[in-house]
């Protein structure tokens, strides 16, 4: 079974709307969250959905998943207080309903709305055969890695070895439950584990590449949104002239 985990339990701040988290905003009269789960619904490659919320909106996107038809969301849950947490939680989730440790677990986040199946699509093809995928975007300029304000030539990077994480992540649910067991003996790590293939690494396992195209930003700031807003009328345009 391939369990998609879309992780919806962020406040916004960066936003700056003061109101809703920025996964509740709508645009062209849909809320970002409901993009994002539309994919998802329509892939055939996902069976099942757990939806991980922020406790004071669980009631409202319940309401939303009815009110749009989400029918592959069979939970929607507490998130924890920050996103390995709520990740976590979502395993859990997993776990609690009979997940196998031959099952996949797809990880996004909800606030990534312009995710396309055939990405999907490969994360899962990916994972079934390795265990892990990880879907990253080519960069598009030369990147300079330094922890200074200098930097020499060994600093630079030629962009066609460079990619920058985006999501899914795909993991079997043995294997990436197998790696935060494994980190959470270590004292430390080099860095901050923020998501699970960062996880997945850590614990000593192999990530396999998904190279996307297309945008996938995710939506963290107001340019983020009005970028989405020209992305999805331009979708739209080109649907109504045939392009």
């Amino acid at each position: 079974m391939n369990v998609a985990i879309i992780l919806a339990a962020g406040v916004g701040q960066r936003m700056r709307n003061g109101g809703l988290p920025k996964q509740f905003l709508k645009l062209m009269g849909k809320p970002i969250i409901i993009y994002t789960l539309e994919k998802f619904e329509e892939s055939e490659a996902i069976d099942r959905i757990i939806v991980v919320c922020h406790g004071s909106y669980i009631d409202y996107m319940q309401e939303l998943l009815h009110l749009y038809q989400i029918r592959k969301v069979t939970d929607v849950i507490v998130g924890g207080g920050d996103r390995q947490n709520s990740l976590r939680r979502g395993l859990a989730a997993v776990v609690e309903n009979g997940g196998t440790s031959e099952d996949l677990v797809i990880i996004h986040d909800g606030v990534r709305p312009l995710i396309d199946l055939p990405t999907i699509r490969e994360n899962v093809r990916v994972a079934s055969q390795y265990g892990c995928a990880i879907t990253v975007h080519p960069v598009t300029e030369t990147v300079v890695i330094t922890e200074v304000e200098e930097a020499g030539i060994e600093n630079f990077k030629k962009r066609a070895d460079t990619y920058s994480m985006t999501a899914p992540q795909t993991f079997r649910l043995g294997e990436i439950l197998s790696a935060y067991q494994k980190i959470d003996s270590l004292e430390t790590a080099d860095m901050p584990l923020l998501d699970a293939a960062m996880v997945f690494a850590q614990a000593g396992g192999e990530v396999h590449l998904v190279k996307q195209q297309g945008a996938n930003i995710k939506i963290t700031t107001p340019e983020d949104y009005y970028f989405l807003k020209a992305m999805l009328e331009l979708e739209e345009n080109k649907f109504v002239f045939g392009l």
